[in-house]
């Protein structure tokens, strides 16, 4: 008997007609690859030309593409227009009041220097939840520096446990835009997807930072033994830190935030002392208070009666949108009045924050509106049914087939957002069929979104930047621990699948 997903048949045995569907589909996954990769086009712009023209090619009526692509759209904004814009002032908040600086002091103050990778490691997961990969970065670039002091290694080595840390939450571990993607289009549970997150993705970040980090420091020992060193090694490690922040020097975009003038002026403004920077408490609790939400109302049932009072409450408070307002609220109270800067603390200065804390997902918001549009179609064409046939009579595994699609996608286009949410529209309809929990499925696309970051990633050229790298340094360096923390992210996704099977 033929399974039965958005209205249309889906049966383990494929249809000359599931054929063309699927070379359709194939085909979109093409053109993606040309317009971004060849042409040059921004991936939003390519995903509304994919969508559209899958649309047309699969023989849906001209008059119901448009209307399939924005219901899509819909569909995704619905589920995480408010989750990003949260975790945007979440992250605005921390930066702003030094609470991310002052988390990653505390930890390194406390580890030793065989410690020091370890609490790296934790310190990019940690800073990483609530704010996207190249935020974490710039907020975490003076304590790179710290710890490549103190371990007398290059910043590159030093900093690997981190890029680890900040990678694969970045791609794994809802609110993040690509795994919450994910998660929406598989109907996974997100208390659930952040907990199994956690347990497959510190391995394999341990793996690729710590572990990828021990070889290297025993490569560059060796080296350095021999008289040799690579001029990238002893150049100075661009930190916040070193750039001034006021004056002639400091750059436009950051001074236009911190010059009194790009602020409304409020009757009686006064300049006020430089308060003190918010501590690694308050920075771990503003951290850790939504993942905590959401956790709890996923586990509701186990913590209290269905229909009980505290069992509606703990639902309530667990939904994504709600537990961020919520945490940027308390953090509003306790870390809004830390922002450094000279200004009068009043309610004009966060509310000017918030709406700069925007600014930078408003590129992010337009890829993954194109991308919802992209699934709609998929599904309403039936290229998607066709597909998740295919897939019900294949041999292949659906956690390694989510994977090597992310995969493949990952390194023609270089997005991990993109190539999650190609992954996540093609093979979500098979997420109730195939006996797989739909949480793994987010991780084993998460992990395959990582793959290889090169030359076409955006994140390759900015880590090259900060840690000023040779382009065949970062190869051998970053690139070469996204494929690992890719692969043993999926090594341990299957762990966890056959431990929960």
């Amino acid at each position: 008997m033929g399974l039965v997903w958005n209205n249309l048949p889906v049966t383990p045995s494929a249809l000359p007609h599931d054929w063309f569907l699927v070379a359709c589909a194939a085909g979109t996954v093409l053109v993606l690859l040309i317009l971004i990769a060849k042409i040059r086009m921004h991936p939003a712009l390519a995903l509304m030309v994919a969508a559209l023209g899958l649309g047309v090619a699969s023989g849906m009526p001209a008059a119901k593409v448009p209307v399939s692509f924005t219901g899509g759209v819909a569909n995704m904004m619905g589920h995480i227009a408010i989750v990003l814009g949260m975790g945007a002032i979440l992250g605005e908040l921390l930066a702003r009041s030094g609470g991310a600086g002052a988390l990653g002091e505390f930890l390194i103050e406390r580890c030793g220097k065989a410690g020091l990778p370890w609490a790296m490691l934790l310190l990019g997961i940690v800073v990483g939840m609530p704010v996207f990969f190249e935020v974490g970065l710039v907020l975490l670039m003076p304590i790179v520096a710290e710890a490549a002091r103190r371990s007398n290694r290059p910043p590159i080595i030093a900093g690997m446990p981190l890029l680890a840390g900040l990678s694969i939450v970045h791609g794994t571990l809802p609110p993040h835009p690509a795994a919450m993607l994910a998660a929406t289009e598989y109907h996974a549970d997100l208390g659930r997807t952040i907990l199994l997150g956690l347990v497959a993705g510190l391995p394999a970040a341990a793996v690729a930072g710590p572990g990828f980090e021990w070889l290297l420091v025993r490569r560059w020992k060796r080296r350095k033994a021999l008289g040799i060193e690579l001029k990238d090694e002893s150049q100075t490690l661009f930190a916040q830190s070193q750039v001034p922040t006021e004056g002639p020097g400091a750059p436009k975009e950051d001074q236009s935030r911190l010059d009194a003038e790009s602020l409304p002026r409020l009757a009686g403004e006064r300049a006020d002392p430089v308060p003190q920077p918010a501590g690694p408490v308050r920075a771990a609790a503003a951290v850790l208070l939504p993942i905590a939400l959401i956790c709890l109302g996923s586990w509701a049932d186990s913590i209290a009666a269905p229909g009980s009072t505290l069992n509606l409450t703990l639902r309530f408070t667990g939904d994504a949108n709600i537990s961020l307002m919520i945490a940027v609220l308390v953090a509003l109270v306790t870390l809004g009045p830390r922002i450094q800067t000279g200004r009068h603390h009043g309610r004009e200065l966060l509310r000017q924050l918030c709406a700069e804390s925007f600014e930078p997902i408003a590129n992010v918001l337009i890829i993954l509106a194109a991308a919802g549009g992209l699934s709609g179609v998929l599904r309403d064409s039936g290229a998607a049914q066709a597909t998740v046939s295919l897939a019900l009579g294949a041999k292949m595994p659906p956690l390694v087939l989510a994977w090597l699609l992310a995969v493949v996608v990952r390194v023609s286009m270089g997005s991990a957002t993109v190539a999650m949410a190609v992954a996540a529209g093609v093979l979500a309809p098979m997420a109730g069929h195939v006996g797989v929990r739909p949480e793994l499925l987010v991780l084993a696309t998460g992990t395959g979104s990582l793959f290889l970051s090169h030359v076409n990633d955006p994140g390759f050229w900015m880590v090259q930047a900060f840690f000023k790298l040779e382009l065949k340094r970062t190869l051998a360096t970053w690139s070469i621990m996204e494929a690992i923390v890719s692969t043993a992210g999926l090594a341990t996704t299957l762990l966890l699948a056959g431990v929960m099977r």
